[in-house]
């Protein structure tokens, strides 16, 4: 109770609280889309690793020659490169959620002050 009453001082007025409803919803707004265009980015990453796994078993059957285990060794590079960017994104993703939701609690409580 007492965040809601540091809530209603802080809006003061149901003008001031009704900006401020409006600016956190621009806000949660930009934070998914944010993490849909994240998800996006991520998405192809892991449809770039995955063709990349295609072809790292197919070239591990052609284990004959030594360009074949230096294209090998390259794309596990990559594929590292990838992976870490991926959970990076992830990481990014999982705080905009945090925040939209952290951001939401706050609308719900400004909406249910008495004015």
């Amino acid at each position: 109770m007492p965040f809601c009453e540091e809530l209603g001082a802080a809006a003061g007025s149901p003008f001031v609280r009704d900006m401020m409803i409006v600016k956190f919803q621009r806000e949660v707004d930009v934070l998914l889309l944010d993490e849909a265009e994240l998800r996006k980015k991520a998405k192809g990453i892991r449809s770039r690793v995955a063709e990349r796994d295609m072809v790292l078993g197919e070239l591990q059957h052609l284990m004959a020659f030594d360009s074949t285990l230096q294209s090998i060794s390259e794309l596990s590079k990559l594929q590292t490169q990838d992976l870490t960017e991926v959970a990076a994104i992830l990481v990014n993703v999982m705080k905009k959620q945090t925040r939209a939701s952290e951001l939401l609690g706050v609308i719900e409580k400004l909406k249910a002050l008495p004015y």
